[in-house]
């Protein structure tokens, strides 16, 4: 393939499907944000459109519109040929050498590619970009490989998710493309875990909105009826039946409710016949234009987007109606489908609900017609969408992003941040140079550190898989990480293995030797705190990243050499050591820990309670956040098949410790009405004793409960799969022992699987009960068994859950999303190495 053109002679032509499509206002959008920034673009149309009804907006297009023809006779498809051989330097060449793959692909698309190829030369453009990875990127494909230009790709949903997606198809898509766009952080997740070797080329770029045309105003509090607005196909996806049988419902129970539902499609008939069925308060007003659907925004009292995942697999994206809504202060009541919840943050920018959940989405409109602080929902969702979903920023970051050379797997940032509002507002205004899409991080030295002997780096207990995640999230955004420790593995053996995708990390340990005198212990972590810092200035580091330990002074020593540093507070451990062991020298530890605090740039704290012990233990603390734990969704992913013959599986993850309440959750199994089995992953001081007290509540009880003892970090997904529920039943505790952030939720809710918990701590903050799982009284065995029987007995309701957890969990709470929000604002450009560590770099290579 040839070269691209530079900037200044880039000429870009949209390839889509159908033109116009009255359904696909946001093509439309992004078209004119690209003209108002300067751009030249052609429009080609592989089908001509059958709407009889139009968008105003199109009239503003001035990009030419050219319909790519379709050979209806195989003598037409060989003229065709034989002018591209004649119009393309090289076309017989590529075409001979694609001739085994294209016999293998659709004729028809086969043929249009060849057309459009000589379409774009014959228009000097040098780069195509489509729209759907489905009919329209296929032929773009062909045709930019024929006409030797590039071509990119952004992808919606049914593209990715529905069951006739060919995989590989795809894959070799994405191979072959500049660049792949996608519009949610869900699909880029998705794409980038399925294709993990290809993550570099993908982007997040959400679909944008014309501003100025979707003016805010406070929304009024509801005047005796509850005006409810919905827009969208008549598909299954959108789930409207959920919202129809709904409103006849809340009108039954004396709600004044009016709904008014705009769009057409295959499902008309049949939701029309539900509608008298339930005498259902519901308007079907058929397709409207972009205008009319303005003005029935400004009409409602709520907008509802109930969508559903199809039986087929096809789900929305992220409706441009739903930020429509917004953006124009009309509250609005959403489902945790794919990227929702990245538009909608429950209680924040409006209600998120389960998917297919009726009672919530009943439950949310009574709220929204009564006690719901309307204008605070409203303010928010219009802040989010001006900063996230401009379109005009939309264009800049897709010019930018043609312009800008191919990137290579070795030098691009799979994890970067690749948000509308952070990549299109770092994109050039016209004329100027494109943003890098190389690794914002390459180059840079990080030194993670931690002193702490009670956490080997590359162990399996959960503060060990913390590290090792911190370290891969540094590493995907191209930094150079050194571990600095006294403890490599759970089992004290200097040097011990490194997962595989970290064994080429350098660390250097300076292990703390089992000292009797409590005292003495604690000045040796001091010590091996020293000699680490004295290996970080012989080696030179950008930035100083340390796990918060009581005697170490890492950071803030090298603080005073100008290197700034970030430190991780995962507990209070003063306080921790105070009462669980022993602790001779705590005068000494308050001190290590003021002075690493003020010294920090950032103290990253993962719950707010640790947050306030900080504040409160460290005067003259200074930037100190709550960044919570994180999960990697690309490795943790949901299993398909769970709900086979057999009981249901509830499984439990973690050391099986005090604290984590194991007993509780045997006491249920004998407590329940025995239609699941529960699977205990992981060992601990108290595994003798839980299997004697399963074995007290007879074989019945005992038979259903299996232990599988330790398993490595890398095989949880793995266990997680066989299982449909999982449980965290954490006991009842005091204030000051509610601090946690506990990484094997956010492993579960990854894992697509609805949560049990307990109603203590962070849970709650975690899990959302109804949404995605249900929270029950902590140490209450009774309770506990009551909600797993529920969910055991209905496969839809845990489906539901999961899915809004796994949408939660990627969208929030990926191991990059953490880094992003640890660095936010940090900076620690790349340092002059000290004397002597360039030979030593330079030997390490």
């Amino acid at each position: 393939m040839s070269s691209p053109e530079t900037t200044s002679t880039r000429r870009t032509g949209y390839v889509v499907k159908v033109y116009p499509r009255f359904s696909e206002t946001f093509i439309v959008t992004e078209i004119l944000a690209r003209e108002a920034a300067g751009e030249q673009l052609r429009i080609f149309a592989l089908r001509h459109t059958t709407d009889t009804r139009f968008h105003p907006e199109l009239a503003r297009v001035k990009a030419p519109v050219e319909f790519v023809p379709r050979a209806v006779k195989a003598t037409e498809a060989w003229q065709q040929i034989a002018e591209a051989t004649a119009t393309i330097d090289g076309f017989a060449e590529r075409f001979a050498r694609l001739l085994p793959e294209l016999a293998t692909h659709d004729a028809g698309e086969v043929q249009q590619a060849v057309a459009l190829a000589v379409m774009a030369r014959r228009a000097s453009l040098t780069h195509l970009h489509a729209h759907f990875g489905s009919m329209s990127g296929r032929v773009s494909e062909i045709a930019a490989e024929l006409a030797g230009i590039t071509f990119s790709v952004t992808t919606h949903a049914k593209d990715l998710f529905h069951e006739s997606v060919d995989a590989a198809r795809l894959e070799r898509m994405l191979e072959r493309a500049h660049h792949m766009v996608t519009i949610s952080r869900f699909n880029l997740d998705h794409l980038r875990a399925t294709y993990p070797h290809l993550a570099h080329k993908v982007h997040l770029l959400y679909n944008g909105l014309e501003l100025s045309r979707f003016p805010y105003r406070d929304p009024a509090a509801p005047d005796g009826v509850l005006r409810v607005a919905a827009v969208g196909r008549l598909v299954e996806k959108k789930g409207f039946a959920h919202l129809i049988r709904v409103a006849a419902r809340l009108q039954g129970e004396g709600l004044r409710i009016r709904v008014r539902l705009a769009g057409d499609g295959e499902l008309a008939e049949e939701l029309a016949a539900l509608v008298e069925d339930t005498a259902a308060p519901v308007e079907l007003m058929g397709a409207r234009t972009q205008d009319e659907v303005r003005a029935l925004l400004d009409w409602a009292d709520v907008f509802a987007a109930p969508c559903v995942v199809g039986a087929d697999g096809n789900a929305d994206g992220l409706p441009t109606v739903l930020l429509e809504a917004m953006a124009m202060g009309v509250p609005c009541v959403a489902t945790a489908v794919t990227g929702i919840p990245e538009a909608i943050s429950d209680g924040e920018t409006g209600l998120l609900l389960a998917p297919g959940d009726d009672e919530a989405l009943a439950a949310a409109l009574r709220s929204l017609a009564t006690d719901a602080d309307r204008v605070a929902l409203a303010r928010s969702a219009r802040r989010l969408i001006e900063s996230r979903f401009d379109s005009s920023r939309q264009g800049r970051a897709l010019a930018g992003l043609e312009d800008h050379p191919a990137p290579r797997a070795a030098d691009v940032d799979t994890a970067a941040v690749d948000s509308a509002e952070e990549t299109a507002s770092g994109a050039p205004a016209a004329g100027e140079r494109a943003p890098s899409l190389r690794q914002d991080l390459a180059g840079r030295r990080v030194a993670y550190v931690c002193v702490d002997p009670g956490v080997p780096v590359f162990g399996s207990k959960g503060a060990s898989v913390h590290v090792q995640e911190i370290v891969r999230a540094f590493r995907r955004r191209g930094a150079d990480v050194r571990i600095y420790c006294t403890r490599t593995s759970g089992d004290r053996r200097p040097g011990a293995a490194a997962p595989p995708d970290l064994a080429d990390v350098p660390v250097t340990e300076a292990a703390v030797g089992r000292v009797a005198d409590t005292g003495e212990r604690e000045l040796a972590q001091g010590e091996a705190g020293a000699e680490l810092a004295a290996a970080i200035r012989r080696d030179g580091a950008d930035l100083v990243y340390e796990r918060y330990s009581l005697f170490s002074t890492v950071l803030a020593t090298l603080a005073g050499d100008g290197v700034p540093g970030i430190l991780e507070v995962n507990a209070p451990l003063i306080d921790e050591q105070r009462t669980h062991r022993e602790l001779e020298h705590e005068s000494l530890a308050r001190e290590v820990l003021t002075r690493q605090v003020r010294a920090a740039r950032r103290t990253a704290c993962v719950s707010a309670p640790v947050a306030a012990w900080v504040r409160e233990n460290a005067p003259g603390a200074g930037d100190v956040e709550v960044v919570a734990n994180g999960v990697d969704t690309g490795r943790i992913r949901p299993a398909s098949g769970r709900d086979g013959d057999g009981p249901v599986e509830a499984v439990f993850v973690g050391t099986l410790k005090p604290w984590h309440g194991v007993e509780t959750l045997i006491d249920a199994v004998a407590a329940s009405a025995g239609h699941w089995r529960v699977k205990i992953v992981g060992d601990g001081p108290l595994a003798g004793a839980l299997r004697e007290r399963a074995a007290a509540h007879g074989a019945a009880a005992a038979g259903r409960i299996r232990f599988t003892g330790m398993v490595p970090p890398a095989a949880i997904g793995a266990e997680l799969a066989g299982a449909g529920i999982a449980v965290a039943p954490y006991p009842a505790a005091g204030a000051g022992e509610s601090y946690f952030s506990p990484l094997k939720i956010y492993e579960y809710m990854s894992a697509g699987l609805p949560v049990v918990g307990s109603r203590v701590g962070q849970v709650p903050s975690i899990v959302d009960d109804g949404v995605t799982g249900r929270l029950v009284e902590p140490s209450d065995p009774a309770a506990l068994a009551a909600a797993i029987d529920a969910l055991a007995a209905d496969p839809a309701v845990r489906t539901a859950l999961g899915r809004a957890g796994r949408a939660r969990a990627v969208a929030r709470h990926d191991w990059s999303r953490v880094l992003e929000a640890l660095l936010a604002g940090v900076d620690f450009p790349r340092r002059e190495l000290p004397a002597g560590a360039a030979l030593l770099q330079r030997e390490d290579v």
